[in-house]
């Protein structure tokens, strides 16, 4: 019986140990704030009350900007994890930095007591008019997209029962969810559910189910890339309050077909996330300016996929946008180096396994014999006869050249362009090296 009470004031005095400390005078200023614990329980799980690592600034973050909470909430700091955090507001502009629902609005930390107390205070600038606007324009530039390109998909959508189930209102709380392994729940009538109904309709159009994940991710890709036009007139608005602009969330893409990158990458996580193919979206900010673009896993490797910068413009020589394969599933300094010159700020473990070879897209699009490799003109001259099997007026064929006279190669590439007969065709040259796509528009129709 004694070692028995021994034992059980042991873990008494364990468990003890585990509790924050507080100095003297904290309950009087702790008094009438509200606490984490107080607050009501929902299908995401309730941040704790006491931060103890950086990681629980984005965990709060996360959630308070998922539920759209506003107040101030207030967390103690574990005393150890007091003992390395010598200022609360750098570890809490990390984690804002590499939140994902969190980085729409503008969020607040109080630390005045932190010094005295350890608490500290988290809130939010909460716009209720979030993704409200729609395009004032749309421009209307054709697109050539890539031969094999086809909407005459067969793929029925399913929800994964083994995944936890939450409610969500909005193209925030959607992409967030799907992005993070959960199963959305769209309240009836919600924007949400709008979203969720459009993504599986996209899918069903563009996916069949004997597609390897290559084929997949292509299909998505080129979606992206063909159906949705880069919202330039918002990219370079002189507005400053562009919280409210759809073009920024997934609503951009799937209600109205225009977004910038924002939006795109969102789009980009809801539906490959929903196929069971992992993809991120992440941030940057280089000497070009802010950019969101995914990190997207395939054959267990990561690599970047850009819709936007993968939506290359024609449209000074030809009037026309195509799909860009260099950075479809790109390396992590990519095919355009200091032009990208991007760094990941969310996920970075993620961005730490980037590949640092790309994915050999052209070997994986070669079908039906084709070679999307080519060696010289021939090779050219099969890839154009296959693609306009396609196409009564315009096509395009995508290659990447492998031989070792690439300056040679461009020179009799553009001659041989020149012998087709009623056929105007241009080459338009990747910012990878030797990547092409040759557009070729009949004349007369």
């Amino acid at each position: 019986m004694k070692k028995l009470t021994v034992w059980m004031l042991t873990l008494l005095l364990l468990s003890g140990c585990a509790v924050s400390e507080h100095p003297d005078g904290y309950e009087q200023i702790a008094e009438g704030k509200d606490f984490a614990d107080q607050l009501p329980e929902e299908d995401l799980r309730r941040p704790e009350r006491v931060i103890d690592s950086a990681e629980d600034f984005r965990t709060i973050l996360d959630w308070m900007a998922f539920y759209r909470i506003s107040d101030t909430v207030w967390f103690d700091v574990d005393k150890t994890y007091a003992e390395e955090l010598f200022n609360p507001y750098t570890a809490f502009q990390k984690a804002y930095t590499s939140a994902d629902p969190a980085d729409v609005y503008a969020a607040h930390i109080d630390d005045t007591y932190y010094s005295d107390y350890r608490i500290v205070g988290i809130s939010y600038s909460m716009s209720r008019d979030i993704a409200s606007a729609p395009p004032e324009e749309i421009t209307d530039t054709p697109v050539v997209p890539s031969f094999d390109y086809r909407k005459d998909g067969d793929y029925i959508y399913r929800e994964d029962p083994e995944k936890q189930a939450v409610r969500c209102e909005n193209g925030e709380q959607l992409y967030y969810l799907l992005m993070n392994g959960y199963t959305p729940v769209p309240e009836k009538g919600s924007t949400a559910e709008k979203l969720y109904a459009e993504a599986q309709s996209i899918l069903h159009q563009i996916i069949r189910n004997d597609m390897s994940d290559f084929e997949k991710i292509k299909a998505v890709y080129d979606w992206l890339t063909t159906e949705v036009v880069y919202d330039s007139q918002t990219a370079y608005s002189s507005d400053t309050y562009l919280v409210k602009e759809q073009a920024y969330y997934a609503e951009g893409v799937f209600l109205n077909r225009c977004a910038v990158c924002d939006g795109k990458a969102k789009a980009y996580a809801i539906l490959l996330n929903m196929l069971g193919i992992p993809c991120y979206r992440t941030t940057g900010v280089s000497e070009a300016g802010d950019h969101a673009w995914n990190m997207v896993q395939l054959d267990g490797k990561w690599y970047i996929s850009c819709a936007t910068y993968g939506q290359k413009n024609a449209e000074k020589t030809l009037g026309r946008i195509l799909p860009d394969y260099s950075i479809l599933l790109a390396d992590r300094d990519t095919a355009y180096g200091d032009e990208w010159g991007y760094t990941a700020q969310k996920h970075a473990d993620i961005a730490s396994l980037l590949e640092t070879e790309p994915y050999d897209v052209y070997g994986a699009m070669s079908e039906d014999g084709i070679s999307r490799k080519a060696e010289d003109t021939a090779d050219v001259r099969k890839l154009l006869e296959y693609a306009e099997q396609t196409s009564e007026r315009e096509y395009k064929a995508e290659f990447i050249y492998t031989g070792n006279e690439p300056e040679d190669f461009e020179k009799k590439l553009i001659v041989y362009l020149e012998t087709l007969d009623d056929v105007q065709a241009v080459p338009v040259k990747s910012s990878q090296g030797n990547a092409y796509a040759v557009i070729c528009m009949k004349e007369g129709k």
